[in-house]
């Protein structure tokens, strides 16, 4: 949130008084949080799916045979189908029907890379999902794959795109979202970052913080 606050900080925040830790927050654009955390300016980044670009300067927590424990993932997210009414456009849960063939994602998402690897040409020159709907609505492209509830509220809620837009019934993608540690500072101290992901999930577990995801779903 503009404040600061929300889910995943205050996940954090609790899973830092678990484990003795003290984190400091610091908000960017999405591709400056990779950038910083590739340059070991950032020990890490909160809430980046398993995107095998990452896999070369970050570390994920998991499993013994080497593949991702999604148990310790910090939340579950989805990127969802945006079509321009009267497109022709559709989704049915495997197949995106786009004659156009264009696509509109959102800059340095790994939903942007599976679009391509679908065969879908995509423009991901935006910064916000209001950036994505504003260019469908515009006719830029016929559709949009973007991630998170934000999109969902604008469309339902906001007049510039409410009747315009029309939000596909099954999701494009369901991710895993995980605290990102860069590889340099989990090699200073392995056994330190072993025991923050495993704190994660038994936070997010606890009563307490079941109701506070309660409580922002009920808000949304």
């Amino acid at each position: 949130m503009p404040d600061g606050s929300g889910l995943n900080i205050e996940l954090l925040r609790r899973v830092a008084r678990m484990t003795g830790d003290e984190f400091q927050f610091f908000a960017r654009p999405w591709k400056r949080c990779q950038e910083e955390t590739r340059g070991g300016r950032m020990d890490g980044m909160i809430g980046g799916a398993d995107a095998p670009d990452r896999r070369s300067y970050t570390v994920l927590p998991s499993l013994a045979d080497g593949s991702v424990n999604t148990e310790k993932a910090i939340y579950h997210d989805h990127a969802s189908v945006y079509i321009r009414v009267g497109s022709g456009v559709s989704w049915d849960g495997k197949e995106l029907f786009n004659p156009r063939g264009i696509v509109v994602a959102q800059r340095g998402y790994y939903v942007a890379e599976i679009l391509q690897q679908r065969g879908q040409r995509v423009l991901d020159t935006v910064k916000s999902v209001e950036d994505g709907l504003r260019m469908v609505v515009a006719g830029m492209a016929d559709v949009a794959v973007l991630q998170g509830r934000a999109a969902e509220e604008l469309v339902h809620d906001d007049p510039r795109f409410r009747g315009k837009i029309e939000l596909a019934r099954q999701p494009y993608v369901d991710l895993p979202l995980f605290l990102h540690i860069s590889r340099k500072t989990y090699d200073r101290d392995p056994k330190r970052i072993e025991a923050i992901w495993n704190a994660i999930p038994v936070v997010r577990a606890s009563p307490e913080f079941r109701k506070l995801e309660h409580e922002a779903r009920r808000e949304d």
